[in-house]
């Protein structure tokens, strides 16, 4: 997707209704959803090849124009006719945001459209070049069932390691998968008891997800208490490294991001949770959706 940004300054309010009126100014459209994952990945030294589709109109040429300059392969790009590209568009003035305007399809992708994303991925896989396949999920309709339910298999087939970060429409549906993702409110919505962030109600939660998806870890981001992560009948929570908070925008693609290139690079959960955490740290200290900076990472 798009992350758009319309900068513009407020002076007035609107004689219509009681609303600010905004005088546009600058427009900025940055790579949002599962590319800015991907940018968070190619930022700590991964390769991404990022699978998934875009609308046949003008703002999937926007967003492929976008892939392209941050020198990100499109590939693995699929467009589906049946869908427009979806765009967040962000009205900001005076470092506020006024209101986001959602322009998107979301039904699950079928026919040609769901066979060529298979088909692309599938091929890759086939390479023997893939390390290690995400699963970033947004209720867009891309990660349909059927499309997880497929696209898992051909990974499991070829000893390929999954990562799902879930949304609720199949967040059940990553059977197998090596570590599942997701956070406090998404996992709280999926059990029928209440889920603090405390260790004795985070372990029942994952002790549902072990026995439902078969996983191999579990990892639960839980915003200002840190992240919480359980595998082998072992578990511990990771307390935040966050000392300022201005736009948590973007931050769970990084945390994903830092999980799965540490997965795949063989670190242990208990090393990926407090890499995550100050990396999430980062991100939500600045302005917008941002991808992780690698050097101040790494100090």
């Amino acid at each position: 997707m798009i992350d758009r940004y319309l900068g513009g300054k407020v002076e007035r309010i609107s004689p219509e209704a009681p609303v600010p009126v905004m005088r546009l100014g600058e427009e900025d459209n940055r790579l949002g959803g599962a590319a800015n994952v991907a940018l968070n990945l190619k930022a700590l030294g991964a390769t991404p090849l990022l699978a998934g589709l875009v609308g046949d109109d003008a703002n999937g040429g926007v967003f492929r124009g976008l892939m392209e300059s941050h020198g990100l392969s499109t590939e693995l790009l699929i467009t589906d006719t049946d869908r427009c590209t979806t765009v967040k568009t962000r009205l900001v003035a005076g470092g506020q945001q006024l209101m986001r305007v959602d322009r998107e399809d979301t039904h699950d992708v079928v026919g040609a459209a769901a066979g060529a994303l298979q088909d692309a991925v599938g091929a890759m896989l086939e390479q023997g070049s893939v390390d290690l396949l995400l699963f970033q999920d947004y209720n867009k309709g891309t990660l349909s069932k059927a499309v997880i339910e497929a696209v898992g298999a051909m990974a499991r087939a070829h000893g390929v390691p999954t990562v799902v970060d879930p949304k609720d429409r199949n967040f059940m549906a990553f059977t197998g998968c090596s570590l599942f993702k997701p956070n406090l409110r998404e996992i709280q919505q999926q059990v029928n008891f209440t889920v603090r962030p405390v260790l004795a109600d985070l372990d029942r939660a994952a002790s549902v997800l072990f026995d439902r998806l078969q996983c191999s870890a579990v990892m639960i981001t839980l915003s200002e208490h840190g992240i919480y992560v359980s595998a082998q009948n072992t578990s511990a929570i990771y307390p935040t490294d966050a000392r300022k908070v201005r736009d948590v925008s973007g931050a769970g693609d990084t945390v994903i991001s830092v999980a799965a290139c540490g997965l795949a690079a063989g670190m242990s959960l208990d090393e990926i949770a407090k890499l995550s955490n100050k990396a999430g740290a980062q991100v939500i200290a600045k302005s917008g959706v941002v991808a992780v900076n690698l050097s101040e990472l790494l100090e």
